[in-house]
Formats: C-alpha cells, structure tokens, sequence
C-alpha cells in the first residue's frame, strides 16, 4: 500500500494498531517492518502522532498498524 511510507501522515482507527487509545493520527519517520498476523499484515512503524490541533508531538512514538485499516490524510503543517 502506497499510503505507508516515510513522510506520509496515516489515520488508523483505535482497533487496528497497538497500543493506544482513540484514532491514531501519525507522521511516518521510519518502517521497520511488516508481518502476518492472523491473516493480515500488521506494519511496525515509528512516527509522530498528530495532535487534534494539527501540531506535531514533539517525540517519536512506535506503533503496530493493520494495514488494511490504514488511510492515508493530508500532511501535518
């Protein structure tokens, strides 16, 4: 999918990425890797989150994401 790449800002419902609460909102920094997990794949990457405001967290998080629940959203300013 085209949507998990350095630099792309992703939104992932609260039931399809570990661990947290909420929708997740993330700018990508790095892919670290993907794996199958009972029948979908689940993508580790490292980023920062997109508070509600717009702004960017000011540190990295990592977070599993289930790629088929990924959608892409317009970059962060």
């Amino acid at each position: 999918m085209s949507a998990i790449a350095v630099g792309r800002t992703i939104r992932v419902p609260e039931g399809a990425y570990k661990f947290g609460t909420g929708t997740l909102t993330l700018t990508i920094t790095e892919v670290i890797s993907s794996q199958v997990i009972d029948g979908a794949i689940w993508v580790q990457l490292k980023g920062r989150q997109v508070r509600p405001d717009g702004s960017l967290a000011v540190r990295e998080r990592y977070a599993a994401v289930r790629l088929d629940a990924v959608t892409e959203v317009e970059p962060a300013r």
